[in-house]
């Protein structure tokens, strides 16, 4: 497993990472697009069509598109989630669905199928472990957490983290901050899986690790879990420029 080295996360928990990526270096971002969708497979069928039209073609991110099997009460049942290496494709991402044809009509025709936008956020990972794409159920916790507080939180949620893989299976999970759109919460944290099953046994293993039980304790004072989410992936486009 790879560690992130804390000064370098200090410095992108301490400066906005967008302004600073005037090179288009930096990533990659996640945004999130939280929907409410009547009918899924019609969803599935518009994203189908806009990646097989030369606008989709050029569309400069990695999709997917989940399902929210347990969220609480927010009012999403599904979300798309584009993966942008770097703050050039997102801009070029925005450029294609406000001005190509296909862009357009994909946008009006979920919109004609009663798909209600609810929610969309973006952020960058700083604890980015295991690659999560090869997994396709996750445990998502929406979190917040202070600013002074943001390293601390990471340095305690890393530390449980090898604890527990040392002594547990664990596949991919992660810490992402929000940038853009953090009006309910900082920061979100995953735990992925191939099925809920396995998922169900890691999220045990864990929090009876005593490893775990420190960690809470730890972080008490300084962090806030806003929602729980389990999340099962629905399929995935991949990149194809």
């Amino acid at each position: 497993m790879k560690h992130i080295l804390f000064v370098v996360m200090s410095i992108f928990l301490s400066t906005s990472i967008f302004a600073n990526d005037d090179d288009g270096v930096n990533g990659p971002y996640y945004a999130f697009y939280h929907l409410q969708v009547p009918n899924p497979g019609d969803l599935i069928d518009s994203m189908n069509r806009f990646w097989s039209s030369d606008c989709g073609k050029e569309y400069p991110a990695d999709v997917a598109l989940s399902q929210e099997i347990f969220n609480g009460s927010y009012t999403s049942t599904h979300f798309i989630i584009n993966t942008f290496q770097n703050s050039a494709d997102q801009a070029k991402a925005v450029e294609i669905m406000r001005s190509c044809k296909a862009g357009i009509k994909f946008l009006q025709e979920i919109s004609a199928d009663g798909v209600i936008p609810t929610m969309q956020y973006m952020g960058y990972a700083l604890i980015d472990e295991n690659d999560w794409t090869q997994d396709t159920v996750f445990a998502k916790f929406d979190i917040s957490i202070e600013p002074e507080s943001e390293v601390a939180f990471a340095n305690a949620y890393l530390k449980m983290m090898n604890e527990v893989f040392k002594d547990t299976y664990v596949r991919s999970f992660g810490l992402g901050a929000v940038y853009y759109g953090r009006d309910r919460f900082t920061h979100w944290v995953w735990t992925g899986a191939k099925s809920i099953p396995e998922l169900t046994d890691i999220v045990i293993e864990r929090g009876t690790h005593p490893a775990y039980a420190t960690f809470v304790n730890d972080v008490k004072d300084i962090r806030t879990v806003v929602n729980s989410t389990q999340v099962q992936i629905l399929k995935g486009w991949a990149r194809q420029n």
